[in-house]
C-alpha cells in the first residue's frame, strides 16, 4: 500500500483533504505531532540500523537531528 502526507497548519484545510480522499473512496486520518515524530524515528532507525547502541537518551536527539541535516 501506498501513502501520502501533506502538511499543512490549516485546521480547515486538514478537514477538506480528509474529505475529499474519504469521498474519494480513500482510507484518511490525521496525524498528531506526537505520530509524525514517531514515524520519523521508525525512518531514523531505519536508515542507521547499523549505528553503534545508542542509550535512550543520547539516541532521541541524535535521531531528531539527522531530519533536520537533510
Amino acid at each position: 500500500m501506498e501513502s501520502i502526507l501533506i502538511h499543512t497548519e490549516n485546521r480547515d484545510e486538514i478537514n477538506l483533504l480528509k474529505e475529499i480522499a474519504q469521498k474519494m473512496g480513500f482510507k484518511a486520518e490525521i496525524l498528531s505531532a506526537l505520530d509524525k515524530e514517531d514515524i520519523g524515528l521508525a525512518k531514523a532507525i531505519e536508515e542507521n540500523s547499523g549505528i553503534e547502541a545508542l542509550s535512550f537518551n543520547e539516541a532521541t536527539p541524535y535521531y531528531k537531528s539527522l531530519d533536520k541535516a537533510k
